[in-house]
Formats: C-alpha cells, sequence, structure tokens
C-alpha cells in the first residue's frame, strides 16, 4: 500500500524508524565526500580520537596517534581499538568485554553532536564542499552544484521548498564567513 501512495519515496513512507548507527554514518560520511578508502584487509586503521582520551584510560602508559593519509579513512570495520576504550564517535557499539548479540539501537543526543564536531566529519564536510566549488568552477550556477551535491548524498533532487531553504542557508553562511574570515579558516582547517 505504501509502494503504490509513494512510488518515488518522496514521502519517505517506507523509511526506517530508526536512526543509522554510528558506524554507518562515519562510512556513508566518508563515501559521499569522496574519502572513503575501501581497501580490505591490513592492519586497523587508527581514526581522530579527542585529545587526551588514551592517556586518561591508559594511566599516561599508552599513546595514540591517528593514521595519516588514506589510511585515515579506511572503513570503520578497520577502526582500531582496545577493550578499555572504543573510538569515542561509535557512540552506540558494544561493549567489547561482553558478548552481544543485537546491536542496540540508540536516539541519544550524541548523533548531532558527532556530526557536528567529529573531526572526521569536518573533513568529509570540507571534501563535499570542495567537490561543490569544483562545480562552480566549471561554470555551474549554485543551484546546479546543488543539485549535483544533493544526488550524491540524497540519491534524489530537492523539491522547490527544500531548494529555497537550502540556498537561503548557503547565502547566510556566505555572508557570515565572508565578514568572518577567521572563522573560515578555523573551520577548514580541522583535521
Amino acid at each position: 500500500a505504501m509502494l503504490a501512495l509513494d512510488p518515488e519515496h518522496r514521502l519517505l513512507a517506507r523509511a526506517p524508524r530508526h536512526r543509522l548507527a554510528s558506524w554507518m554514518i562515519r562510512d556513508i560520511a566518508l563515501r559521499v565526500s569522496g574519502l572513503l578508502n575501501d581497501a580490505v584487509g591490513g592492519p586497523p586503521a587508527k581514526p581522530y580520537q579527542p585529545e587526551g582520551v588514551w592517556a586518561e584510560i591508559t594511566m599516561g602508559r599508552l599513546s595514540y596517534t591517528p593514521s595519516a593519509g588514506p589510511e585515515q579513512y579506511r572503513r570503520t570495520i578497520y577502526a582500531f581499538w582496545r577493550r578499555s576504550l572504543a573510538p569515542p564517535f561509535l557512540f552506540d557499539s558494544a561493549q567489547r568485554r561482553v558478548c552481544v548479540v543485537v546491536t542496540r539501537r540508540t536516539i541519544t543526543p550524541i548523533h548531532a553532536l558527532t556530526l557536528m564536531n567529529e573531526t572526521t566529519m569536518l573533513e568529509a564536510s570540507r571534501a563535499l564542499a570542495d567537490l561543490a566549488v569544483d562545480q562552480l568552477t566549471e561554470n555551474a550556477t549554485p543551484e546546479q552544484a546543488l543539485d549535483t551535491l544533493t544526488l550524491r548524498v540524497l540519491s534524489r533532487r530537492l523539491n522547490e521548498t527544500e531548494r529555497a531553504a537550502v540556498m537561503r542557508m548557503l547565502y547566510k553562511a556566505s555572508a557570515h564567513y565572508q565578514a568572518n574570515t577567521s572563522d573560515a579558516v578555523r573551520y577548514t582547517t580541522v583535521g
């Protein structure tokens, strides 16, 4: 019945009722931004972690240095972690000290905080923005660049209401960063 009512899935009538798991969020962000290194096998990659997390949990005995280059963007299944400390961006992961049969689902606000503040997410956002800039330098209009990005991220085009809202936000953000170049530099040099 929902397929007949919403064949193009515009109303999201058939969408799941839960949020994506944190590892899915990271892998999708890396994929759509073009950063994902999909090499199979090999040693674990060390994703970014907040400063001092390892020192605290290991009482200063161990240090943690994130992987550099393409290794940083390997799929999350290759992320290095210790039993006592999962990477903080995996906020909904199972505890490694016990066996877990079913992955727990979460509706924690940490989803939003991770998307706004985590280094990998900021780097993926910057790479996605670079794709948009590349479109604009090829003489595409901002609307055409937006279409390219939304197809890449959402696998669909925006409707007129959505497009108007995004374009308003784009012009507002552009005005802010042109007036506050130090904010732009700080945002674009994370990672």
